[in-house]
This record gives structure tokens, sequence and C-alpha cells, in this order.
């Protein structure tokens, strides 16, 4: 057992008898070269870390046309999102290219410091609860973490080639969880293809088609100025349903939002019954789930009613999710993308239309199926959970000397 010692900072801790500490100004310097409009364009992920924007499609964040005022990364300086660092957004750079006027680009000009053990080291549970404290600003999403806070910060520095032992003990650990994640993540997918087939395979049979706004009417929510905004929302009164509620086959039981009695009297809109159907018609595009246990609620603008007439509402829920309706939806709606559709385009799909007896039994066989699913799902992403924090806890643990390599 290594002898430990008091680091005088309550987020490192103990660390290492042999080892020392220092401020990062000793270590980084910033960096604010422009005028290199054509070079790659990149962008900074919490998990994956430095990489070319155009090399992921979920980075939706709009580069300017003008990136002259871009800074310049080189491949091997430290890069931070500056209004996310207390979420560990930063990293070292295998890359060259441009970023964003909103992020921090250091270099290292000390070589006491291993830049592999310092990405893992600032990007540490220790540190990211440090970048929390020390960053400002009046919304967190807009929260800045200052260059000169950053450098006064004071981090171990262990003897140079324990760093490379522990970057290279990290890297082959990290990639090894990062393996099982993946594997999981995919087997996720899986379930989920599945459920597609077979939500689809049940919605569709030998039976007559009709139009789904004949045996269902749709209704949206207030579009009207009395809709609610901020200061309407309460802890307290009737529900203001958004599409948080649209996570299950179910519609949840509990509600983060509320408005007050006297506002809902005065929304002109659709307002929720029992066995009514809510659909998402942008954002989530898609999500849809039953209500078979709020008596009465609020619509946000982005969210239709679907009320069964002449159908089972369970059986209606599932015919809304089927891949088959959305690809009509989104098919025949002029000018419309998978992001935004209308409920009157939603209602000229056709769907198959068995007996009300046969509607139940698709519902019950669906329920069944899918709950066996959602159940699978839930333990593969509890295993996912437990592989990320135990892959922070290791790395917290090596690079604070509390686990030795």
């Amino acid at each position: 057992m290594r002898e430990m010692k008091d680091s005088g900072f309550d987020y490192l801790g103990t660390i290492p008898n042999s080892w020392n500490t220092i401020s990062l100004r000793y270590l980084f310097r910033p960096s604010a070269i422009t005028g290199r409009p054509n070079a790659t364009v990149l962008s900074l992920y919490r998990d994956h870390g430095i990489v070319p924007k155009d090399s992921r499609d979920d980075n939706h964040n709009v580069t300017s046309l003008d990136t002259s005022k871009y800074k310049f990364v080189r491949i091997g300086d430290f890069v931070i999102n500056k209004m996310k660092g207390w979420q560990g957004s930063m990293a070292l750079s295998g890359y060259e290219g441009i970023v964003s006027p909103a992020y921090h680009v250091f270099k290292f000009i000390s070589n006491k410091l291993e830049p592999k053990y310092a990405h893992y080291l600032l990007r540490s549970r220790s540190y990211t609860d440090e970048w929390h404290k020390l960053s400002t600003g009046l919304r967190v999403g807009q929260w800045d973490l200052h260059t000169n806070d950053f450098l006064k910060t004071v981090v171990p520095l262990p003897p140079l080639d324990e760093q490379r032992r522990i970057a290279d003990h990290l890297d082959a650990k990290c990639a090894e969880i990062d393996r099982a994640v993946a594997s999981a993540e995919a087997s996720i997918e899986e379930y989920k293809e599945y459920e597609r087939v077979i939500i689809s395979e049940a919605a569709s049979g030998p039976w007559p088609r009709v139009r789904l706004n004949r045996i269902a009417s749709f209704h949206n929510g207030d579009r009207s100025s009395e809709y609610p905004s901020g200061n309407d929302i309460v802890s307290k009164g009737v529900p203001f349903v958004t599409s948080d509620a649209l996570r299950g086959r179910y519609i949840a039981r509990q509600f983060p939002k509320h408005i007050t009695r006297i506002k809902y009297n005065r929304l002109h809109g659709a307002k929720i019954r029992l066995n009514d159907v809510v659909f998402c018609l942008r954002g989530s595009v898609g999500n849809c789930t039953f209500n078979d246990f709020l008596d009465e609620g609020a619509l946000a603008s982005s969210l239709t009613i679907a009320r069964p007439q002449r159908c089972e509402g369970r059986w209606l829920n599932y015919v809304l999710s089927a891949s088959t309706t959305m690809d009509q939806a989104v098919a025949s709606a002029i000018g419309a993308t998978s992001q935004n559709l209308a409920a009157n385009q939603l209602g000229q799909v056709y769907v198959s239309l068995p007996p009300l007896d046969e509607q139940r039994r698709i519902a019950d066989y669906l329920d069944e199926k899918c709950a066996a699913i959602a159940s699978a799902i839930a333990a593969k992403q509890s295993i996912i959970d437990d592989l990320k924090v135990y892959k922070q806890s290791l790395i917290y643990e090596v690079v604070t000397g509390k686990r030795e390599v």
C-alpha cells in the first residue's frame, strides 16, 4: 500500500507522497491564432473529445459563414468549450483544424506534464466538480469558465514515467469499457428494431383500409395568446403535458409542469381526456402514448390528441407508432420533414382496420411483447449506466493516485 498525503485541495483529497502539485499556469498558455478560414471545422464532445464536425451527424450547431475568427487548433493542443467545461467538455486534440471563438485553446508549455495524462485528469470527476464551482453566469447553458480561473487551478503532478503509465493504462481500460458499452447500446437498438417490426406487422393485416380521420378525431393544444408562458408554470395544479410524458406506451404518472385552474379554464385548445392518444408533431415526431390515467390536462403546442371514435384506444396508440404510419405521414406532407408534421396530415394516413375485438387482442399481444422488450432494454441500460459510473470512478482513482497502476 503506497503512502499518501493530503494534497491541500478538497477536490483532490489525498495523493501519493511522491507526487507534487502545480498550478496549470506553469503548464499551459492560451492560444488565439485566427485567420485560417479554410481549415477543417472541429467539434468537441464530452464523450468523444475533438472530432471533425462533418464526421458526425448529431451536432446541430451552425458553423458561421465567416470562420476567419475561429481559433486554430494544432494536434496536441488542449481545447475547452468554456460554456460546458463544467460538464467535462474539454479534450486533447488529435486533429488540426479550427473551433468556435467560444472555445479556449491551450498549448502545453512544459515537458513535466504528459498531454494524455492531462486529458484524463482534467476531464475526471473531481475536476468537473471544480469547473462547476468556477464557472460563472446567469443561465446554466451559458456558464463561462474563464481562462484565468482555469489556469489558477492546481493539479497533481506524478513523475513523468508514471503519468505515461497512467495514460496507457487508462487507454486500454477505457477502450475495453467503451467496447462493452457499444455492445450493450447495439443490443438496445436491436431490441428497438424488433419492437418496430412486431408493431408494424401487427398493425397490418387483411382488413379494410381507412383513413385515420375516419376512426379518430385530432385536436391540437392551445396555440392562442392564452398559451402558457414560463410565468404560468407552477409546481401544483392541472398537469401541463409536454413531450416528456410520451416516453412510454402509457402516459407518465407524474408531471413536472402544471398550470393553475384559472389558466386551464382560459385555454381554447384541446384538453386531455381518458383514452386519448397523445402524439408528438414536432421535435420527437412520432412519439405517442396512451392516456389511461389522466382525467384532465393541458397540451403543449408540439402535441396533438388522437381521440378514438370507432376504434380501441390502445390499438390506435400502436398504429400511430408504427413506422408504416409515419412513413405515409411524412410522404404525404408537402414541404414537411420528419421533424415537423401537422395533425391533418396524420389524419390522411390509411391504416388497416380490424374488428373491435381483434383490435383488443392485438393491443393485449403488443402490450405483453413490448413490456418484455422494455424490460430487456432497461436491463441493458442499467449495464451501460454501471459501466459509465465505473469508468469515471476508475479514471478519478488512477489520475489522483488513489489506485496504483
